[in-house]
């Protein structure tokens, strides 16, 4: 069962005013524009103190001793504030996306891409910042940044620190702690030594936070995963269908490939190392499921086992998954796991994500698309 929402929609949905939906231009009012300004430092502020963090530069404060922190709860505070208050505006929609993952992991991100695909659906006669000379280049350019173009965006980084390992014995661990710790696997055992007594996760340590964890909570955050990228894929064809092409026929909605691929990283993790205890929940599902159907008057005389029947699409790529975890747990030096995952993660791709995940050479990969019938903005908005 997924997270519960995270964010009062009904609230944020609400339109400003019955005369102006979208509400004010918040760089042409002067109130809207203090509201501006504080969100946007109040964000940099955040990133600037978790970049410093990040390589180890960040004094205690004055006050407290204890090591500055950044402060996404204002960034949120502000952004709900003047989405609810003042503006629709899809600049504050993007800080909120990146505190909200910070603050509420995995489900805050779905809901932030649910709520800018909302406000996109409902306001977008009226959205702001106004389209210029530029057309809505500058509307969306802070969810461009999500992304980002040429190098990954604001929100890889968010993502990729969102905890997927919460245990008695460690802090929560996230998949850049994991991928730390498979690097440090590969360090000489002198390095090793000295990373670990400056506080790096081993991943020994790692595995055994993942043993600690309830079954529970992995099937939770595995939804709360597949139904951010169900959010973000919605988001992006809603974008899509909002921005339309320039009148070379380029794609004006923000690219997506990054955020899209690392959710997909994210998502394959946790199958990964949550192996055991998915496979327990899918066991007890399909007990329970037996049992149903056992008892069920319609059952009787069927002879189809309901806990190994292949019935849809879902079914038969579960189906492989426990193959991949039987050789994962027999023959962990064996390619074939890792091949079944890699199918499996295709075959849940669009035909257009399919070709760009195999075709790297982009003017291969468009000419494909073209004898296909695949629309433009399929390929030509790939940062």
């Amino acid at each position: 069962m997924a997270s519960p929402e995270t964010l009062d929609f009904e609230t944020l949905l609400r339109p400003i005013s019955e005369e102006n939906p979208g509400g004010c231009e918040l760089r042409d009012d002067s109130e809207g524009r203090q509201l501006f300004f504080q969100v946007k430092e109040a964000r940099e502020a955040a990133r600037t103190i978790e970049r410093r963090l990040q390589h180890g530069l960040v004094d205690e404060t004055e006050d407290t001793g204890t090591l500055e922190r950044p402060d996404w709860q204002i960034v949120q505070t502000l952004a709900i504030k003047i989405l609810s208050e003042y503006s629709k505006d899809l600049w504050v929609c993007a800080w909120l996306t990146e505190a909200m993952t910070r603050l509420e992991g995995f489900a805050g991100l779905r809901d932030s891409f649910r709520l800018t695909r909302e406000i996109s659906e409902n306001f977008w006669e009226q959205i702001h910042p106004v389209p210029d000379e530029d057309g809505y280049a500058t509307t969306v350019a802070q969810l461009v940044g999500l992304n980002g173009e040429d190098a990954d965006g604001a929100l890889i980084a968010a993502i990729e620190g969102v905890p997927i390992v919460c245990a008695t014995s460690l802090d929560p661990l996230s998949s850049a702690d994991y991928r730390d710790a498979v690097d440090m696997g590969r360090a000489d055992p002198e390095q090793r030594e000295r990373r670990i007594e400056q506080g790096a996760v081993t991943l020994e340590m790692f595995e055994k936070a993942v043993r600690e964890a309830p079954s529970e909570y992995f099937c939770e955050l595995l939804e709360d995963i597949e139904a951010a990228e169900d959010e973000f894929s919605r988001l992006s064809t809603k974008l899509d269908d909002c921005c339309g092409t320039d009148d070379s026929g380029y794609a004006l909605a923000p690219p997506s490939s990054n955020i899209r691929n690392s959710l997909a990283e994210v998502r394959e993790r946790v199958r990964a190392i949550a192996r055991d205890h998915l496979a327990k929940s899918d066991v007890a599902d399909g007990e329970t499921s037996s049992q149903l159907v056992a008892e069920s008057p319609a059952a009787e005389g069927t002879v189809v086992g309901a806990n190994s029947a292949v019935l849809n699409r879902e079914d038969a790529f579960r189906a492989l998954l426990k193959v991949a975890d039987f050789f994962h747990r027999t023959e962990p030096h064996s390619p074939v796991s890792y091949a079944l995952e890699q199918a499996v993660r295709w075959g849940r791709m669009s035909l257009p994500d399919l070709m760009k995940d195999l075709i790297s050479d982009d003017s291969v990969r468009q000419e494909m698309f073209k004898r296909l019938g695949i629309p433009d903005s399929e390929y030509s908005s790939e940062d």
